[in-house]
């Protein structure tokens, strides 16, 4: 039997037979509406809620919460979770691919480019696909999107059909990730009540991360590191002496190219079998919403998709936040899609990239699910957090930086401590970023708020990838870039002036309206939105 929770000032109801059975309500006349204390009345409108296409208040359901929520919480987390495997399967075994295919460090960081390309492009017709026709539907075209891709990098390795299918799916994956990176806020705010929404955005938004680490991880176990030229042990910074022989040749374990190839298409095939079992759990159970809501924002209809767009552009605010959140996120997510890259300048494997980057994601997410978890219990504080979080970031890559140009004695730990500070404070920030944006831009729906800010995020990428396509550019400007978009956030989230609208009503220090004589009431769509 499923059993639900409930805020304070929901009216109780019972369950039968796994269902929710609402204990029927007396219907108040107007002479007891006039009665009633303010307190009485708050408590009275956040126990009656709506459906999507209903009025605000329906007196026959209560504000619930359904276990469940958890079940279809860990299926998105999991989509989300492959959609960055996906996307970042090449770059933690750019040394392999670059021998198998003949490509160079351009054409694996054009490989990620394409994928933030093709998500600032779909992002606003799959923004409003979640707006009007609801998470199945488009968790289902994420899930069927994510099989194609995988399944036609499974076709062959021959180098110049696998190079175009690999472009391909590169292509496709960007266009199956916008339902993961712009639905965890609406998502939270659809399944879960006010003192867990930002908890669990946290979670389907680690998972995006999760799903990077992953790749780190399975990209280097399953592609062996090909055949290399002895590296003298003067070319590069010093590195743990045990990786080299007395005559200065890296220890690295030989692989011919066909086992190099063998490789990649075992991970080819691996990551197209998790994506099949993904559309799978889908098809089989992934409401576009629970039975009843579980807040009173829950129920209330959103403005229009494209006066939401309008008033996003407007909103002098939310660009000052979309600014701070954009840049420093959207550089350190391509900067940690090619990390091998940028380290294999100072002489680290692809191994050690690998678990660097695995370790700064997984501390990044453990991060962020703690920092969500005090956003909850604490609301209307996450400003500072932010701020706390970027003055840590600032610092750690200022270490990372000075430690790369060898301005500072360089070692393997500081390089490893370095790197992992950096994706946890970075990381962590991205959920409280994602809420803060919401209550900022409330009204306006979270998919297309939070679609709007992931835009922002994937156009920094683009243009950082970008400029790795000029020849001979090197790699030390990345690490610049790295450290000053981080710096700028501080400014920024310092200009911001905070507000929780959404979180007001939902705690009821924000009234709602009493239903006029017809039964209806709503918050008003002309709320001014750009300010």
């Amino acid at each position: 039997m499923e059993s639900v929770s409930k805020t304070d000032s929901v009216q109780n109801s019972e369950m039968e037979d796994g269902e929710r059975v609402d204990v029927p309500q007396p219907s108040l006349s107007s002479s007891d509406k006039e009665n009633k204390k303010p307190s009485e009345r708050k408590a009275s409108m956040a126990s009656r809620v709506l459906d999507e296409n209903s009025p605000l208040l329906d007196p026959s359901r209560n504000i619930t919460c359904y276990k469940r929520r958890w079940y279809v919480l860990v299926v998105f987390s999991y989509a989300a979770l492959l959609q960055t495997a996906v996307w970042n399967t090449f770059g933690p075994i750019a040394q392999s691919a670059e021998a198998v295919f003949g490509w160079s460090d351009a054409n694996i960081g054009m490989l990620n480019n394409w994928g933030n390309i093709v998500y600032v492009v779909s992002m606003f017709p799959v923004a409003w696909l979640m707006d009007v026709k609801g998470l199945r539907v488009s968790m289902l075209l994420c899930s069927v999107l994510l099989v194609f891709t995988t399944a036609i990098r499974c076709i062959t390795s021959d180098p110049v059909p696998a190079t175009w299918l690999m472009n391909t799916a590169a292509l496709v994956v960007g266009m199956a990730g916008t339902v993961p990176m712009a639905g965890p806020a609406l998502f939270s705010a659809t399944w879960f009540p006010p003192n867990q929404r930002a908890t669990a955005t946290a979670v389907s938004t680690i998972f995006s991360y999760i799903g990077i680490s992953v790749g780190f991880i399975i990209g280097p176990l399953l592609v062996p590191q090909p055949d290399e030229p002895s590296l003298n042990m003067t070319d590069i910074r010093p590195l743990n002496s045990s990786r080299f022989n007395s005559s200065g040749f890296k220890l690295t374990p030989a692989a011919n190219i066909s086992e190099v190839r063998s490789g990649i298409m075992r991970l080819m095939y691996t990551e197209c079998a998790m994506c099949v079992l993904l559309l799978l759990l889908v098809v089989v159970y992934f409401p576009a919403k629970p039975p009843s809501p579980p807040s009173l924002t829950a129920s209330i209809g959103r403005i229009s998709y494209l006066q939401g767009i309008r008033g996003l552009f407007t909103h002098r605010r939310f660009w000052v936040i979309m600014t701070a959140f954009s840049i420093p996120t959207g550089v350190y997510l391509v900067f940690g899609a090619v990390l091998d890259v940028v380290l294999n300048g100072v002489g680290i494997s692809q191994d050690h990239a690998g678990w660097i980057g695995f370790y700064a994601t997984v501390g990044g997410c453990v991060a962020a699910l703690l920092m969500s978890r005090i956003a909850d219990l604490f609301l209307r504080h996450m400003k500072m957090m932010l701020l706390l979080l970027f003055v840590l970031a600032t610092g750690a890559t200022a270490w990372f930086v000075l430690l790369w140009l060898s301005y500072i004695p360089f070692s393997l730990v500081s390089l490893y401590l370095s790197c992992i500070l950096m994706g946890v404070f970075i990381n962590a920030s991205i959920p409280l970023f994602y809420e803060l944006g919401c209550e900022a831009s409330y009204p306006i729906a979270e998919g297309v708020t939070v679609g709007v800010l992931t835009i922002a995020n994937n156009l920094t990428g683009v243009i950082f990838l970008s400029v790795l396509q000029i020849p001979k550019i090197g790699v030390e400007w990345m690490n610049w870039t790295m450290l000053g978009s981080i710096a700028v956030a501080v400014p920024l989230l310092l200009l911001f002036k905070e507000n929780y609208t959404r979180t007001d009503i939902d705690t009821q220090e924000i009234i709602v309206p009493e239903p006029d004589e017809g039964g209806a009431a709503s918050i008003n769509s002309s709320i001014n939105v750009g300010s």
